[in-house]
């Protein structure tokens, strides 16, 4: 058994040079939920050589309906423990590490996120605290932060350029850390789909605990995040083509719709059209 058959069917796509970036990449997951477990895992069978997991919570029974890790027999494992090990038997070739600590010390994140190709954020949106120290972490290193959190029926997608938008600044939080504990993303800028929009309002005003989604909301996010970051350290999709904040992409399966929007412009600024 090799990486270059495990992997063959992806040339054609990939040149063999372009699947060698992928093999010898590492990438940080922060989050390993219902958005990171099943970005890694796809980003795992793209032939990602090294991932690294980080997440501080344990499976329960309500992740059984979305995420990658949920199975009977993970419920009350540390989310970062189980999925590597499942990621550990989609690829072999792979090399797996995690961290089950909160991310509260700024410099042992350094450390864990050095020398990422890029960075996931799959950080829950009430940990918006821990979010805001995962990217302040990505921005200081000069490394693409990218996320596609789960939103009803749909993802949305958004990439931070180290020299761009800051997240803060994307959802209008505070900069100082002791006021983001407090904060609450206006629902504008969660951007659910339009059928379901009483939920991002609930979620945001705190009458709602969670943003309800799906084991499809899951898979696309897995596809549409984990693509684009093969692309990207493939050299194929180039940094002048990136689609960065203050833009994002919504891809919404109930609308039947893919969208390029400006959420602190409203809704969409450009349909993309297929």
């Amino acid at each position: 058994m090799s990486y270059d058959d495990a992997y063959q069917r992806n040339i054609g796509l990939f040149t063999p040079d372009q699947q060698e970036r992928l093999r010898r990449a590492k990438i940080t997951v922060a989050g390993v939920g219902g958005a990171g477990g099943i970005q890694a895992a796809t980003l795992a069978r793209f032939g990602v050589g090294e991932i690294a997991l980080i997440d501080p919570g344990t499976f329960d029974l309500p992740d059984m309906n979305r995420q990658f890790g949920a199975r009977c027999s993970s419920l009350r494992m540390n989310k970062a423990v189980a999925t590597a090990s499942l990621l550990e038997d989609i690829n072999p070739f792979m090399k797996v590490t995690h961290s089950t600590d909160p991310l509260l010390n700024g410099e042992s994140l350094r450390s864990f996120v050095e020398g990422s190709a890029l960075v996931i954020d799959a950080i829950d949106y009430l940990g918006f605290r821990t979010k805001a120290l995962f990217a302040r972490t990505a921005r200081e290193l000069g490394i693409l932060n990218l996320s596609a959190a789960l939103s009803d029926f749909g993802t949305l997608f958004v990439i931070f350029d180290p020299a761009g938008m800051t997240l803060e600044e994307f959802f209008g939080a505070p900069k100082a850390p002791d006021l983001m504990d407090r904060f609450r993303i206006h629902p504008g800028r969660l951007v659910g789909s339009r059928e379901r929009g009483q939920n991002m309002w609930k979620f945001a005003d705190g009458s709602l605990p969670y943003i309800p989604t799906c084991s499809g909301a899951g898979a696309l996010s897995g596809a549409v995040l984990a693509t684009e970051a093969a692309l990207i350290i493939a050299g194929i999709r180039k940094p002048e083509d990136l689609i960065t904040a203050p833009r994002a992409v919504v891809y919404d399966m109930l609308g039947r719709s893919v969208k390029i929007i400006n959420p602190s412009e409203e809704w969409a600024l450009e349909t993309v059209r297929q």
